[in-house]
């Protein structure tokens, strides 16, 4: 059954949302204190995903010209889609919040469908590896893996620094890395047809991912004023940026 491999690939890639997830509730109830300071951890690897790994791969498989236009149209297709969110909830503001949460629940949804897209494409990589044979399948599997892990707890973060409660952060995280199956499945039956598609969505999630962390996570990090705080969060952006850095250089030097 060779088409077991690419959907055993996915589910690997998709535990990488439990695994953040379960490193951040490791802390028990410091999680929602931590994901605070998270949010500057997933600055960084958001935009260390974007820049360091989806447009460098993308740019491998189309025209220079064709590729930073489809990243501006994922930023503007993610304005587009945060002002529907917004509009949406306009009379679904809580009055006299005491607590308001770090960042909007719109960047929540966001981040959701942004990952959705992400693991997809993810998906549609490794299915296109296996289809290459089983050991190129493999690296491919563990590199996804590798890099969505800390990808993966940034995004944990804003989910709770939205205000949304663990149990429900959880679910819906993982539901979010679930199209890395369907894609891996995908891309193994029909790689020649779907090869070309990889190229188109990588630049979309990149502008997705660069939307949400500056526009979004960016602001929210200027609600904690003061040199101390500044200095510790540009640490962690940096090091979120790293993180990426690191596991796509070893990525590419397998």
């Amino acid at each position: 059954m060779p088409w077991l491999w690419p959907v055993l690939a996915g589910l690997l890639a998709s535990a990488a949302a439990l695994a953040g997830s379960g490193l951040i509730l490791a802390l028990g109830r410091r999680a929602e204190r931590a994901a605070v300071w998270l949010l500057a951890y997933a600055v960084g690897t958001l935009l260390g995903a974007a820049f360091l790994g989806l447009v460098p791969e993308a740019l491998e498989r189309a025209p220079p010209g064709r590729t930073m236009a489809l990243v501006l149209a994922g930023i503007l297709g993610f304005v587009v889609f945060e002002r529907a969110l917004r509009w949406r909830r306009l009379h679904e503001h809580r009055a006299g919040e005491d607590h308001p949460p770090a960042v909007e629940r719109a960047t929540a949804t966001m981040i959701l469908w942004g990952d959705a897209l992400h693991n997809l494409v993810d998906g549609l990589v490794m299915g296109a590896a296996f289809a290459a044979g089983p050991g190129v399948g493999l690296s491919a599997a563990l590199a996804v893996f590798a890099h969505e892990v800390p990808q993966e707890i940034g995004d944990f973060a804003v989910l709770l620094g939205s205000g949304m409660g663990r149990r429900r952060a959880v679910w819906l995280n993982w539901l979010s890395a679930l199209p890395s199956v369907p894609g891996a499945l995908a891309a193994w039956a029909w790689s020649r047809d779907v090869a070309g598609l990889v190229g188109w969505l990588l630049p979309i999630a990149a502008g997705g991912f660069t939307y949400i962390a500056l526009a979004d996570l960016v602001p929210a990090l200027h609600a904690r004023r003061g040199a101390p705080a500044a200095l510790a969060q540009t640490a962690l952006v940096l090091a979120g940026v790293a993180t990426i850095w690191l596991l796509e250089e070893a990525a590419r030097g397998t």
